[in-house]
């Protein structure tokens, strides 16, 4: 038993976690707003992976696409460093062609394709978000609001507008292997849709999320991951669980926790080769450890996910 602290040298880099970026306009800028999607996410994650987003409002893809090779530079000789990448955009791209933040539908597809595809190199799995619905009547009130007798009267965005970019943005995600969470249909497909979008609320604009939609986003995008492969009880953790740790010797339980993980979160994806997602899935991303490595990694997280879950199903059980 030490009575300093543990062996430098035996510390995953900065205690390393897995990373999750989050790429995308203001409706991911707002996600970090209390009650966000993105904070839900975080929450989600906790201990698991640090999010980092990167949304930019009143940005499209085409400056998106500017961006994503310093955000997702190639990676050398370690694809997939990323655990998850959402890619959200087209909300502004959809924009009536007067507005300064339209791109036309063609162009967009090509844009978002090489933002996926940067995305696809840099993680194990990519989810693109479709935009969401625009609610008319509302838009036309924040407009008043905020332009006075400046406002146009006349919609901007559309419903069919963000539908049109959404089924495109699908179609694009699936053709590169990636995710779609179709968040513009699932929303028009529940009667209060409007409600998501702010519909209601005093300073509701009918295309932000309101704390409703911020909800609607987190729910469907947490509730999709385990189908990914990422369910969070199968991600590794950067340190033990204070249960876990023997007071008496914590230096010897801080080392055996980076001997059985320290390899998995310093490759910076948090899944051990026991979590990886069927053959087949649109999401794979087979690690690419070198192949002796990977298998006595996944051997030894392997025995060792057996003995933390019967500890774990003890405590619990207390």
């Amino acid at each position: 038993m030490g009575d300093g602290p543990i062996d430098a040298d035996a510390l995953p880099p900065l205690l390393a976690r897995s990373s999750v970026v989050l790429f995308g306009d203001s409706l991911t800028q707002r996600g970090f707003e209390p009650g966000g999607w993105a904070s839900a996410l975080a929450h989600h994650l906790g201990r698991r992976a640090d999010v980092y987003n990167r949304g930019y409002g009143g940005y499209n893809a085409r400056w998106a696409s500017y961006l994503a090779p310093a955000l997702f530079p190639d990676p050398s000789g370690a694809p997939g460093r990323h655990l998850l990448v959402t890619v959200w955009f087209g909300a502004n791209d959809a924009a009536d062609a007067g507005e300064r933040a339209h791109v036309p539908l063609d162009e967009f597809a090509r844009r978002l394709e090489l933002i996926v595809a940067r995305a696809r190199r840099a993680a194990r799995a990519v989810v693109v978000l479709t935009p969401p619905p625009v609610h008319g009547p509302t838009r036309l009130a924040y407009q008043r609001r905020r332009y006075g007798a400046r406002a146009t009267g006349v919609e901007e965005r559309t419903t069919a507008g963000a539908l049109a970019y959404g089924a495109e943005a699908a179609r694009v995600a699936r053709a590169a292997g990636a995710h779609v969470l179709d968040v513009g249909r699932l929303m028009v497909a529940d009667d209060g849709w409007p409600a998501f979008v702010g519909a209601g609320d005093a300073d509701g604009d009918g295309l932000h999320l309101s704390a409703a939609g911020q909800r609607f986003v987190a729910d469907a995008l947490i509730g999709a991951l385990p189908g990914l492969g990422l369910d969070r009880d199968g991600l590794a953790y950067d340190l033990p669980w204070g249960f876990e740790v023997d007071a008496a010797d914590p230096e010897t339980s801080l080392a055996r926790h980076f001997a059985a993980h320290g390899g998995t979160l310093a490759a910076g994806d948090g899944v051990p080769a026991r979590g990886a997602p069927p053959a087949g899935s649109l999401l794979d991303r087979v690690l690419t450890a070198p192949a002796a490595t990977t298998f006595l990694l996944g051997l030894a997280l392997g025995a060792y996910a057996v003995l933390l879950r019967g500890r774990r199903r003890a405590f619990r059980g207390a």
